[in-house]
């Protein structure tokens, strides 16, 4: 998911592209990562999709010669939601709403017996900080335990700056370039609050602790995903993204990945049908596995070349209507 300046680095995505412990290899020591990218063929336009890890330190290098072609060749860069800041200060606005829980009311005084065990032991276990959460909303404490647990805090030089879809945006805006926009930002940020439901809230913090608890992999998911992006091993960062959602229900994981993935092809067959190239940054969970948007444009019928690509019956008729 993406996430805009100011906001966005409070408010961070349920999704698998979670911040790792991967990351904090030396400053010193260049990470040459060479991330999975598709093209889409269309009636009359073009598109790449390229998949983000939302927050990096500065010694990762990315930008390969392909995906620096395809940047240069793109007239159009389209993203989840509008990176512009403007578009998010409403949404800044609403924020410590978002995030805090009422005055009178503690994160600790809303668990049962069961769960206030789990956090005693998961706090344990990690080091955590559980005065800081205290009147966190559960689906906000959910998030800070999870980046405590994998070592977040502790990470030096990772950034939301930069992040793949902040660099992309940052270029792009340079150039002068167009920019579109998959959905709204209420949306947005209806997706990452549950919509101040506190029973959802609650089940997902209640699953954290569970999964966290269960660990016992010396490398978590998050790093086994910052390794497999690092690799453009497209399988391994599926795997490793099906981990990083354990903590979510099954709705909420298919609301997250499923239903706005689906969402998305209409949109981008419709860009497919004008004379632009476009590039197209979402999370790095987006693009993988069987619910991916390059497999489901497939389905579509649309050309999709990649590191993941087969040879389709569907492949040779392209679609120019939904």
């Amino acid at each position: 998911m993406a996430k805009a300046p100011a906001l966005r680095a409070g408010m961070t995505d349920k999704s698998a592209e979670a911040d790792s412990a991967t990351a904090a290899k030396s400053a010193t020591d260049t990470i040459s990562a060479t991330p999975a990218m598709w093209v889409v063929h269309g009636p009359k336009g073009t598109a790449y999709l390229l998949g983000s890890i939302h927050y990096l330190p500065k010694n990762v290098h990315w930008q390969t010669p392909e995906i620096t072609a395809a940047m240069k060749a793109a007239d159009t860069f389209v993203f989840e939601v509008p990176m512009d800041d403007d578009s998010w200060s409403d949404a800044r606005a609403e924020y410590p709403k978002d995030v805090l829980l009422p005055s009178d009311i503690s994160l600790p005084s809303l668990f049962d017996q069961e769960m206030r065990t789990d956090y005693r032991d998961v706090m344990f276990r990690i080091h955590g900080n559980p005065e800081g959460l205290v009147y966190m909303r559960p689906w906000f404490a959910a998030q800070q335990i999870q980046a405590q647990a994998y070592g977040v805090e502790n990470v030096k030089g990772l950034s939301l700056d930069e992040g793949v879809d902040h660099k992309v945006y940052e270029m792009a805006k340079a150039r002068g370039a167009k920019f579109r926009a998959f959905e709204t930002v209420a949306l947005h940020v209806h997706l990452l609050t549950d919509n101040g439901n506190m029973d959802e809230g609650m089940t997902e913090l209640r699953r954290t602790l569970k999964v966290l608890l269960a660990e016992t992999s010396d490398q978590t998911a998050q790093q086994r995903l910052f390794d497999a992006w690092y690799k453009g091993d497209t399988k391994a960062f599926a795997i490793a993204s099906d981990d990083t959602l354990k903590h979510m229900s099954p709705t909420g994981r298919k609301a997250l990945l499923e239903d706005r993935n689906r969402a998305w092809i209409p949109q981008i067959a419709a860009m497919l049908n004008e004379k632009h190239t476009y590039f197209i940054t979402v999370g790095g969970s987006h693009l993988v596995g069987k619910i991916g948007v390059p497999t489901l444009l497939r389905q579509a019928g649309f050309r999709v070349d990649g590191p993941d690509t087969v040879v389709s019956a569907n492949a040779s008729g392209l679609r120019a209507t939904f």
